[in-house]
């Protein structure tokens, strides 16, 4: 079975095998992914992280044969970085082998500047910015970081965030897998009932006109929200839903909030 990764920022996953087609996701610096089937110079892959599936060009990624341990990266673990970037440069690269890393992308190992993968030697010019993921990450130190980095359709990393890829990033830093759609994520976590019984991290979900799951956000304190709507973005939560401080007005309605401290990230999840 044929594996890969990529060495870019983020590589376009896209719906159909051609690059005019809908970006559906992002595959991240570092994440590994199984190659499902091959058409031309386009890859059918499904991402190891969260199952999610799409279409990437051959140009943008890097493949290698399941079970090659040089390819796999250490397995004492995985750093992610909370940005808003980090720069990488390739040792002994013809030319600058500058990389820049987005907040959400994926480095192999625990420590050190020094990052291996695929046979490659990059280093880091600095290590601030970059996390171990796991409960003691506090998504609203971070989250606030995030402010106004804009909204893209089918993003999930610093360049740019939908609202469930915002949401599923943030998760994955606390150590909480989450899948990629908003309407999956409401399948997870326990319901809160009241509203005064929320606490930072909670997720709530949101309905359009049909009744379905639409949008979602991340709770901070001080009963704010966390979303992406036109832009990273902190507004009033309530009952009702997210009240947009601009427009003096409710943008979404609320459907059910759901707490996630059940949940737990799997120990490989590149």
């Amino acid at each position: 079975m044929k594996k890969g990764t990529s060495l870019q920022g983020y590589v376009p996953l896209r719906r159909d095998p051609a690059h005019a087609s809908e970006m559906v996701s992002q595959v991240l610096f570092g994440e590994q992914f199984r190659v499902l089937e091959t058409r031309g110079d386009w890859h059918h892959i499904s991402l190891d992280f969260d199952s999610y599936c799409g279409w990437v060009g051959t140009n943008a990624i890097h493949l290698f044969d399941a079970g090659d341990d040089e390819m796999t990266g250490p397995e004492d673990g995985y750093r992610m970085v909370t940005g808003p970037s980090v720069t990488l440069v390739e040792k002994g690269a013809k030319t600058s082998g500058k990389v820049i890393l987005p907040a959400g992308a994926v480095l192999p190992g625990t420590s050190g500047k020094i990052v291996k993968i695929c046979g490659r030697e990059f280093e880091l010019l600095s290590e601030d910015g970059i996390v171990i993921p796991g409960p003691h990450v506090d998504p609203e130190v971070i989250g606030m970081e995030w402010c106004s980095i804009p909204y893209l359709w089918g993003g999930r990393c610093g360049f740019g965030f939908d609202c469930s890829g915002l949401v599923q990033t943030l998760c994955r830093m606390t150590g909480i897998a989450l899948p990629r759609d908003s309407r999956q994520q409401a399948e997870h976590g326990m319901t809160i009932n009241f509203i005064h019984e929320t606490r930072k991290g909670d997720l709530a979900f949101f309905e359009n006109s049909e009744g379905e799951i639409a949008h979602v956000g991340m709770l901070m304190g001080g009963g704010m929200i966390l979303h992406a709507y036109n832009s990273v973005r902190l507004d009033r939560f309530d009952q009702q839903g997210i009240f947009h401080g601009e427009k003096k007005a409710y943008t979404h309605k609320l459907r059910v909030v759901l707490s996630l401290i059940h949940i737990s990230e799997p120990t490989r999840p590149y």
